[in-house]
């Protein structure tokens, strides 16, 4: 299945939410960032390729750290954000399913919560592998699984009690890359070895008044399930989030485990 609905609604989502990235959903996805760094070896002087950039946080803090920095990302708004946010690196739009780069490039490619956006991840995969050099080092990002994240695990709980999610165009596994046996095997597949996956304990920290509202405007996926429900279905919903969470308040913010794992692997030299 191709799902180009889901593709076209992932990549018009995200063009909306670039400029409220920065007080939304980079509030977890940037707590991967370190892992994701330490996990390629980054070295002085090291040529990165961000792929699937967003913002461009994880561009800006490899080339803070002496590398040689390039971001791709399929979203227009994305890159422009990232351009003004780090002035100084080269960002374009490029789809990481299909990277318009040469073979052998590449010490390192990070993706930071990518794959869980794209139709097609194994290929995603396949493309990092093609543009590292022989020895390069490949990170992503990956929500941990719904029975192990209390976000996710609560948010969707009572979404599935109360939406139709048959409203929703068909869309790829959310969480099939959150198994770490199969995103090895997807890695090993690919030809990486000395593949290492690490759990990182991010934690959201969210405004409390609102928390529904506010998790509309962190993601995608879930806003546009919601979006096709009726106005009561999602008034339900929305009184069942903002109850449930409030158990995680916290000096006036709302504050959830949403761990994560960075799966990194080596192409063989």
């Amino acid at each position: 299945m191709a799902f180009d609905s889901f593709r076209n609604s992932e990549r018009a989502g995200w063009s909306e939410r670039a400029g409220l990235y920065d007080d939304a959903t980079a509030r977890a996805t940037t707590q991967a960032i370190p892992a994701m760094l330490a996990a390629v070896r980054l070295f002085h002087g090291a040529r990165v390729l961000d792929a699937g950039c967003g913002p461009g946080y994880a561009a800006g803090a490899a080339a803070a750290l002496g590398a040689r920095v390039k971001g791709v990302d399929f979203s227009d708004e994305m890159i422009a954000v990232a351009g003004k946010r780090f002035p100084q690196l080269p960002f374009e739009i490029a789809d990481v399913e299909a990277l318009d780069e040469a073979d052998n490039s590449f010490d390192a490619v990070v993706s930071g919560m990518v794959l869980y956006h794209v139709t097609d991840p194994p290929k995603a995969i396949c493309e990092a592998y093609r543009v590292l050099k022989p020895g390069g080092r490949y990170a992503f990002s990956q929500w941990s699984a719904p029975s192990v994240s209390p976000l996710f695990g609560g948010f969707l709980k009572i979404v599935m009690a109360h939406a139709d999610v048959a409203k929703a165009d068909p869309a790829p596994d959310a969480f099939l890359l959150s198994d770490v046996d199969h995103a090895t095997g997807l890695m090993q597949q690919a030809g990486f070895s000395e593949i290492e996956s690490v759990q990182v304990e991010s934690v959201l920290r969210a405004p409390s008044d609102d928390f529904y509202s506010f998790f509309m405007r962190f993601g995608v996926r879930i806003s546009l399930i919601l979006s096709r429900q009726t106005e009561a279905v999602q008034a339900t919903i929305r009184e069942s989030v903002n109850s449930h969470f409030s158990q995680y308040a916290k000096g006036g913010e709302i504050h959830v485990g949403m761990p994560c794992i960075v799966y990194s692997g080596q192409k063989p030299v």
